[in-house]
């Protein structure tokens, strides 16, 4: 039986417990995310032409960081956990692309760009899945509960 804290969260191991019992290849992704979620901001304000798309993509950082705390705290891990990806990430992909389109941007914060776009795309793909799949009734939990 799930026993709940003192603050009613059900009691469960940390989120970086969680993703350190995921395979190789999983937790090598989310280190990728995780390190590409903090430079491309910091990157990305060293330009004039980017600042705005910095504070923003570090926006973004900052509520895909608390957003994924609080539904693993409320679901375990489990793969519900993409829609958080989904509902931040999908309109930040369509703007950033959007962005890159409208040019202005010299090469080398271009490239920072890319390869964060680029990153929260793959990722989007395997998010949505995962939602979708959510959906399909597989539900059971990605690890063994602590």
């Amino acid at each position: 039986m799930t026993q709940r804290d003192g603050f009613g969260c059900l009691d469960r191991m940390s989120f970086s417990d969680a993703v350190a019992q995921l395979g190789t290849p999983i937790r090598l992704w989310v280190l990728w995310l995780s390190i590409m979620m903090i430079a491309a901001p910091v990157l990305l304000a060293i330009w004039r032409e980017t600042r705005r798309i910095a504070v923003i993509t570090g926006c973004a950082t900052v509520l895909i960081i608390a957003g994924m705390q609080v539904l693993y705290s409320a679901v375990g891990m489990v793969r519900l956990l993409g829609i958080v990806h989904v509902v931040i990430w999908g309109p930040l992909f369509v703007w950033l692309a959007l962005r890159l389109r409208r040019g202005g941007i010299r090469p080398a914060p271009r490239s920072v760009l890319l390869l964060f776009l680029a990153t929260i795309g793959v990722s989007l793909v395997f998010d949505i899945a995962d939602v979708l799949r959510w959906i399909a009734g597989e539900r059971a939990p990605m690890v063994p509960a602590a």
